[in-house]
């Protein structure tokens, strides 16, 4: 069924085509599970969106679907699920608990639930890319929350990062530059781009679990905030006689950079 080399339209489904998307659901599905207890709150909404997009996308061009309508109603909902996960997203800051950090309700309820939720209906109505207009609305309303509201850059360089994947991915999509190919062709690179832009996505939602008051408001990097909480942590645990809290630092460090909580205790050793 997945080798399938045309759609219910008529159109060539190129061999490669769904397979990124249907490895990226399956790793991102196990992902959740098994780290689903120490999700925090903030992004969970997230990590739900991005299994369902997957899944979804994988369905569309890894099945052989039996009439037009119907393979056209679930490629609306694979559509929509990419506008689902810009709400989820944009959305995840009202979960911040630091007032500093996080933008009034309002402000997220106009700039980002209410445009989202039209381009949304708009996707499953058939509208067209016109529905993904939509995106961009909170993409800058939350570039300039983050970029002149908060010291630490992060979530903004995240924020321009994936949207520019997500805008590049999107052109080739729509112009179908370079044409139909057998293997590989303008939507693969549609998807790969896309994909990378989730996962840079996914970071900035995570780097906002770690905002506090003394990062957004002092000028504290997260990297700075965390390694200090550490710290502060190992001396509550050993007082005076702690060493080589030098290599404590450097873990703490590299555990914020590769995307991982700071959250310490689900490991099954302390430092």
């Amino acid at each position: 069924m997945p080798f399938h080399k045309q759609y219910a339209d008529g159109s060539p489904r190129p061999l490669f085509r769904g397979w990124l998307h249907g490895t990226s659901a399956l790793t991102s599905i196990s992902l959740t599970y098994a780290y689903w207890n120490i999700i925090p709150t903030l992004a969970a909404p997230t990590m739900i969106t991005i299994c369902c997009l997957f899944a979804v996308s994988s369905l569309v061009h890894l099945v052989s679907w039996p009439s037009k309508a119907l393979e056209e109603a679930i490629t609306r909902v694979d559509k929509s699920c990419i506008l689902a996960l810009c709400m989820t997203s944009f959305m995840a800051p009202q979960w911040i608990e630091s007032d500093t950090c996080r933008p009034d309700f309002v402000f997220s309820l106009v700039t980002v639930a209410i445009p989202i939720g039209l381009g949304v209906v708009g996707v499953l109505c058939g509208a067209g890319p016109i529905a993904f207009a939509s995106f961009f609305c909170p993409v800058v309303s939350n570039m300039w929350f983050y970029g002149m509201h908060v010291e630490d850059s992060e979530v903004f360089y995240c924020i321009v990062g994936s949207t520019a994947l997500y805008v590049l991915g999107f052109y080739l999509y729509a112009s179908q530059a370079g044409g139909h190919h057998p293997y590989w062709g303008y939507h693969e690179w549609f998807h790969l781009l896309v994909t990378i832009g989730i996962a840079i996505n996914a970071r900035g939602v995570l780097a906002m679990t770690w905002y506090t008051d003394e990062v957004c408001s002092a000028g504290v990097s997260v990297v700075e905030s965390v390694v200090s909480s550490n710290y502060t942590y190992a001396d509550e645990i050993c007082g005076t006689g702690c060493t080589g809290m030098g290599e404590v630092s450097q873990f703490s460090e590299s555990l914020v950079w590769s995307g991982l909580l700071h959250d310490l205790s689900w490991l099954p050793v302390g430092i």
